[in-house]
């Protein structure tokens, strides 16, 4: 998807002469221009962590997901959250968003994944983390890592999960 240079300024968080220097100097380019020369990017070039900025790579977005199953859970939540922002911090990413859901694994109409699962769609980002695979979903986690994969989009967990069945 192609932006005009305005979406690709508010995305970079610099102003439009900004961008026409950093295509002077080759740091920043459009994909291609209209037949009235307007400046068009890629979507993804204006958000995802492989943009050039002052000649230096930008840090890698990854988005954050964490659940837990009961409201009495919340302090569960939290500690999740903070998790994986010390996770992304550690790697040197940068952390874009933190989707959260308080509802089974096995409820496929959970508000938070769906919004995760659209940011995927439309920004591209390089990885959503999560503490464990079961945090995404009980079962159906094969469906979204093959759904993520077709935006370049990797599943990363932050911890190996216990030797315990679906099942259990």
């Amino acid at each position: 998807m192609l932006v005009r240079i305005g979406i690709a300024t508010k995305l970079q968080g610099v102003s439009t002469s900004t961008l026409r220097r950093w295509e002077k100097e080759e740091k920043f380019l459009p994909e291609r221009r209209t037949r009235g020369g307007h400046r068009r990017y890629k979507l993804v070039q204006a958000i995802n962590g492989e943009k050039v900025r002052g000649g230096r790579k930008q840090k890698k977005i990854v988005l954050g997901y964490v659940r837990v199953s009961a409201t009495k859970q919340r302090k569960e939540l939290q500690k999740q959250k903070e998790q994986l922002q010390k996770f992304a911090k550690q790697q040197g990413w940068k952390m874009e968003k933190m989707f959260a859901d308080i509802a089974s694994g096995m409820n496929e109409q959970r508000k938070g994944l769906q919004r995760l699962l659209n940011e995927v769609a439309t920004t591209s980002p390089f990885a959503i983390i999560c503490t464990y695979e079961d945090r995404l979903a009980r079962f159906g986690t094969k469906v979204i890592s093959h759904y993520c994969q077709t935006f370049s989009t990797n599943i990363i967990t932050i911890h190996n999960q216990q030797s315990t069945s679906k099942e259990e």
